[in-house]
């Protein structure tokens, strides 16, 4: 299920053979399309983008397909196969909609969709490694006004990743007390599956506003600039 507050639109997939989405609004519970063939079993996340008639999709095995819809007219737009089949989350750029995240257990995805293709910027597990020496597991993600996305993972860590220059930088290391350089934000952050922080970061300094302890790991994050 995925949802819109600007626009009042809602959406979520059937459970069955050959599900279809279903788009509504609200607060009417009016529908407004039925979008068929995205998948063969079950999809497993959908998004809405800020701006626009648009919904990302990404189907369950076999084919693992993200598909970009106009659902106004329940038109696929462009559809990637074998897009990924780790894919829990998919964020729309909200300055953006041509630019779409997939979150992956072991990889980052950010998609361009046009009429005719998909063109895949992949950050991978060995990227992630290179820049924080750690082996991470992206669990929640969040695009910022700039266009770039943070990234939280399920060991604590934060990062910034550039979709242009597909460069990951390292806000916060929960191993290390190095100072953060040049972020003035707050961001609600996953930490080790059992807790969400609420961090407010202002240039080096680093303050811990509130802790709420959780029962399942965390799949979305929210920033405020």
């Amino acid at each position: 299920m995925t949802a819109n507050g600007n626009s009042g639109i809602f959406a979520f997939s059937e459970e069955k053979l050959s599900p279809s989405i279903y788009v509504y609004s609200f607060p009417e519970l009016q529908l407004k399309n039925e979008l068929k063939g995205g998948a063969q079993l079950d999809y497993t996340s959908l998004a809405l983008s800020h701006g626009g008639p648009y919904l990302g999709s990404c189907s369950s095995l076999p084919d693992h397909i993200i598909t970009v819809w106009n659902w106004e007219n329940a038109e696929p737009l462009c559809s990637q196969p074998q897009a990924g089949q780790d894919v829990v989350s998919l964020a729309f750029n909200p300055m953006n909609w041509l630019q779409l995240c997939s979150l992956g257990t072991a990889s980052l995805t950010s998609q361009a969709p046009s009429s005719q293709n998909v063109t895949l910027h992949v950050f991978a597990q060995a990227k992630l490694h290179q820049s924080t020496r750690a082996r991470l597991t992206p669990s929640a993600i969040c695009w910022t006004a700039t266009s770039k996305l943070y990234v939280g993972c399920a060991e604590g860590f934060l990062l910034l990743v550039d979709p242009e220059s597909h460069s990951v930088s390292v806000l916060f290391n929960p191993t290390s007390t190095s100072p953060l350089n040049g972020y003035c934000i707050n961001v609600y952050k996953h930490i080790k599956h059992q807790s969400v922080v609420h961090l407010q970061i202002k240039g080096s300094q680093i303050n811990i506003a509130q802790t709420w302890k959780l029962e399942r790991p965390v799949t979305t994050v929210m920033s405020i600039t």
